[in-house]
């Protein structure tokens, strides 16, 4: 494992920390294809993540991700046509003429699955619902969501129109990075104003309220599809994303999927306070151990942890045990997870002069004991 020798920093906050997870048994779920993903892609579970299937409202994922690049003002005024308003279902019953503000539009299409919705928005987009799915598809190529194919901005079922988990948490994890959809996919309730009075929407995700940590996304129901649902939960700064496609339980099904994940990821201590992280030479052949002043604790993958000594600017000889001669930097693959200060593990007695790259003789660093630790 190489280190790097170099001045002392200040020291500023660590980032989030990466994760791993610590394998278990095989988990029962009902869904026909399904799909666990941690931080950065990594996959935790999955069964037949790359099948195309019908996936009912999950398709609104994508229809929210094309209105945002979209156009369209979400302050503007949308009339409902005859084509969307014969959409139906979704719980808004919209009805031809009346008009809404695209917002509520969005809100009614994400919480409530509303395809007459999804449809009036499309239209006022694209200028039509076949221009629409048109973008939806060359959005779909673009995010690599490459065993989709989407007929309708509302997902109901139609011959060709599919996705899969694979692509669903792809799509997912996109709509997420959107503050405003995020915000949506995350609301229990909503109302939308209307002059005769307001049309109350309740999130159709049973996991929200309900399931510590949930943020989302989209369910989904078809009699092609099964129940459909593209789950997301967040704890400890650890965002887990789980799709469930053609299931009979899409709820429990999602719920066993994160507590599986998060289970297995697991905090564990990546190196302990007091610990010989290396060895500091002086000139004169006398030496001491370099330990961390404080645990560092996390979520990451040991077999990639690399430590940097920074030594003290100032340092010089005598040393005694304890005292602070400069800060380590320990990282996980790419990212930084933690500066901590640097101590003499033991006494120095023979003077020095001021520590500088030139007084180094090296710096050891001991990987046994952090290496295949659980």
């Amino acid at each position: 494992m190489a280190l790097t020798l170099g001045l002392v920093a200040l020291e500023d906050p660590a980032p989030p920390l990466p994760s791993t997870f610590v394998p278990t048994a095989a988990l029962e779920v009902s869904c026909e294809a399904c799909l666990l993903v941690g931080p950065d892609g990594e996959v935790l579970f999955e069964r037949a993540a790359g099948e195309a299937l019908p996936n009912a409202s999950t398709t609104k994922i994508v229809t929210a991700l094309v209105l945002r690049r979209s156009a369209l003002p979400l302050g503007s005024t949308v009339e409902v046509s005859a084509n969307a308003a014969n959409a139906g279902g979704g719980g808004v019953d919209l009805q031809a003429g009346q008009s809404f503000v695209a917002r509520d539009l969005l809100y009614a299409a994400l919480m409530t699955s509303s395809n007459d919705a999804a449809v009036a928005l499309a239209e006022a987009a694209s200028g039509s619902e076949a221009a629409f799915v048109d973008e939806m598809n060359a959005l779909a190529a673009e995010l690599g969501a490459t065993d989709s194919l989407f007929v309708t901005p509302h997902g109901l079922d139609r011959p060709g129109h599919v996705s899969s988990a694979a692509d669903l948490a792809l799509l997912g994890d996109a709509l997420l990075d959107d503050p405003l959809l995020a915000r949506i996919v995350a609301t229990e309730t909503y109302e939308i104003p209307r002059p005769d009075g307001p049309i109350s929407l309740e999130n159709r995700n049973l996991l929200l309220g309900s399931y510590p940590g949930a943020i989302g996304i989209k369910t989904g129901s078809t009699l092609g599809a099964g129940e459909a649902l593209v789950a997301a939960a967040e704890r400890r700064g650890v965002r887990l994303i789980a799709v469930v496609l053609r299931s009979t339980d899409a709820a429990s099904d999602a719920t066993a999927l994160l507590n599986r994940g998060f289970k297995r990821l697991r905090p564990t201590t990546l190196i302990g306070a007091g610990e010989r992280l290396g060895t500091l030479f002086f000139p004169a052949g006398s030496s001491t151990g370099v330990i961390a002043a404080e645990d560092v604790g996390g979520l990451a993958d040991q077999s990639t942890l690399a430590v940097e000594f920074l030594v003290r600017r100032d340092l010089t000889a005598p040393l005694e045990a304890g005292e602070v001669v400069g800060r380590l930097v320990i990282s996980a693959g790419n990212e930084r997870i933690a500066r901590v200060k640097a101590l003499a593990a033991d006494t120095v007695e023979v003077p020095g002069t001021s520590a500088t790259g030139r007084f180094l003789a090296g710096f050891i660093r001991s990987v046994a004991g952090l290496i295949g630790r659980g």
